[in-house]
């Protein structure tokens, strides 16, 4: 299955911010990987002049429906008049930005392009980094920052500074492509890149570690006015680089309301990802679960457990029990 992806432009943008990541994607995508990839703009003209005056054209007017939305930086800690800064407080891509996370698509930053996403109000209490520049103003508005090179938090992928795009691209294609196709591209350009240090230099010197514990009282997940799970045999997965995720055993899931998607990904250290929506008859929304239905066998521990995008629920309520 294809997975698409849309990079967006703008003027002003930083052109490595949005070159970087293109020439990683489509070059995969030359070299057999199943990915399609546009540049965007959110209106007509599609020309767009860049941060350094680079003339580029985009391939269409931005339309929803990718699986990928790829926002690059740009003039943010200048607060210049046309880029990233401009765009936020113009306000017209912000709501695009809200509606693409609603559906389920994964949300891409590169360098001030996050901060992009954090006025969107699109990234929660997920980790996610920036360039160096942004980080306390990051911080500020509420993002747990990670002083890392590239921040996978599921539906959410953040880079750091201009040249990290590189690095998000080499992720992008390593998760939804596989490790092998990864490490082809990354030895056609050139570019100094590994699995293991593809979350950034910190994780890189630590290694890539994946942990899981009970949770010690009840979760529960609620959409929509209905209990999407309850459980007292939760497991809380923690992971180099992400956010804690909590698995809920199948028979504690109503599964009645949820129902199974189209879209897949890959995770190297999990294996292959299968997603679910959730209806609850007066409200509908894609891709709000998902579950290792065949995990790799260092990972049987999640198997037969689902988790939930918590930003995209009504309440997400873990109740500890009482001590003693």
């Amino acid at each position: 299955m294809t997975t698409n992806i849309d990079i967006v432009l703008f003027d002003g943008v930083d052109e490595l911010d949005a070159v970087g990541p293109l020439e990683v994607l489509r070059g995969a995508a030359a070299h057999g990987a199943d990915l399609a990839v546009r540049l965007v703009t959110r209106t007509e003209p599609l020309e767009v002049t860049g941060h350094h005056g680079l003339r580029m054209r985009a391939d269409a007017v931005y339309t929803p429906g990718a699986d990928i939305l790829l926002v690059p930086g740009g003039g943010w800690i200048a607060r210049a008049q046309a880029g990233a800064w401009a765009e936020a407080e113009r306000g017209d891509w912000l709501p695009l930005i809200t509606a693409a996370a609603d559906r389920g698509t994964l949300l891409a930053g590169v360098c001030t392009g996050v901060m992009l996403l954090a006025r969107a109000g699109v990234i929660g209490d997920r980790p996610a980094t920036t360039h160096h520049g942004a980080r306390e103003e990051l911080e500020a508005s509420g993002v747990k920052v990670v002083d890392d090179r590239v921040v996978d938090a599921g539906g959410l992928v953040t880079a750091g500074g201009v040249t990290s795009g590189i690095d998000l691209g080499l992720h992008l294609v390593q998760r939804f492509a596989g490790e092998d196709a990864a490490i082809a591209q990354a030895d056609r350009i050139e570019y100094p890149w590994s699995p293991e240090g593809a979350a950034g230099e910190e994780q890189a010197a630590g290694g890539h570690a994946i942990t899981t514990e009970p949770f010690a009282g009840t979760v529960t997940v609620i959409f929509g006015g209905q209990a999407l799970a309850e459980s007292r045999n939760a497991l809380i997965l923690h992971e180099t680089g992400l956010a804690p995720v909590t698995y809920f055993p199948i028979e504690d899931v109503r599964m009645d309301l949820l129902f199974r998607t189209d879209h897949q990904s890959t995770c190297p250290f999990k294996g292959e990802a299968s997603y679910w929506g959730a209806d609850v008859g007066w409200r509908r929304v894609e891709n709000i679960a998902w579950a290792y239905e065949d995990p790799l066998p260092q990972r049987t521990d999640i198997k037969g457990r689902i988790a939930f995008y918590e930003h995209k629920l009504d309440a997400f309520i873990a109740q500890p029990d009482a001590p003693g």
